[in-house]
């Protein structure tokens, strides 16, 4: 079903969004990936395949998202991983570190449903990224679990002020990816090693995991204002 479709995944590069820009390129798509550094976007479409577009965009910025998507007359499927992740306690952390955060998660994801919008036709589908800390927070990561929970609020809004275009949220659980290595630092391997033997699958989340689920999102039809838990049952312990 995603035979010529244009994908645009912001976050392409490396982790999630470039599984499902591996997975969405296998099936047949026509796959865009933009990130920060064009360096690491042309190494990534070298791992894919030929014909993967490749633009730079700071998804902090409206501007710079707004530039990318008027390089293009139409999109069909919009998928946003990129976001930047500061921890820190309220009482003790400089609130200009952790703006970033917000600005990238919600405000990038907010920008770029806004300028991708109008270039989808009734197919269309935009799916967010949240995490399971807006369900489960832990110390520290007050704007982090905001963060998500406004992107999933975002996108039930949006199901229903973009439709028919299908808005949905992924919130993910633990993944390997570089991620890990912000939130857990030099205790990354003992929590992977806890989480393995914890969770009810009994294993941490492959960045495949949650690109699975991210075209299942582009490709269901009758899904939209839902938010998507791939976290391996963390929620439940």
């Amino acid at each position: 079903m995603l035979t010529d479709k244009i994908i645009v995944i912001i976050g392409g590069s490396s982790g999630i969004g470039y599984a499902a820009a591996r997975m969405a390129y296998a099936s047949g798509a026509q796959v865009v990936i933009a990130g920060r550094s064009q360096e690491k976007l042309q190494a990534a479409a070298g791992g894919i395949g030929s014909g993967i577009r490749t633009f730079a965009v700071e998804i902090a910025n409206e501007a710079s998202v707004e530039g990318l998507f008027n390089q293009f007359s139409h999109v069909d499927h919009l998928f946003i991983t990129a976001s930047d992740v500061v921890l820190g306690p309220i009482l003790d952390t400089d609130s200009s570190r952790l703006q970033s955060t917000m600005d990238s998660r919600f405000w990038g994801s907010y920008y770029a449903a806004k300028h991708a919008a109008p270039r989808m036709g009734p197919g269309g589908s935009i799916t967010f990224m949240s995490g399971t800390a807006s369900q489960r927070p832990s110390p520290g990561g007050a704007v982090a679990a905001a963060s998500g929970a406004a992107v999933e609020s975002l996108a039930r809004t949006l199901a229903l002020e973009l439709a028919p275009i299908r808005v949905n949220t992924i919130s993910a659980g633990a993944v390997d990816t570089p991620l890990l290595d912000v939130f857990f630092g030099e205790q990354r391997a003992a929590v992977v090693e806890n989480l393995t033997h914890t969770l009810p699958v009994r294993r941490m989340g492959a960045p495949e995991d949650v690109a699975e689920a991210a075209l299942y999102l582009m490709n269901n039809a009758y899904t939209t204002g839902t938010v998507l838990s791939v976290d391996g049952g963390i929620v439940l312990i």
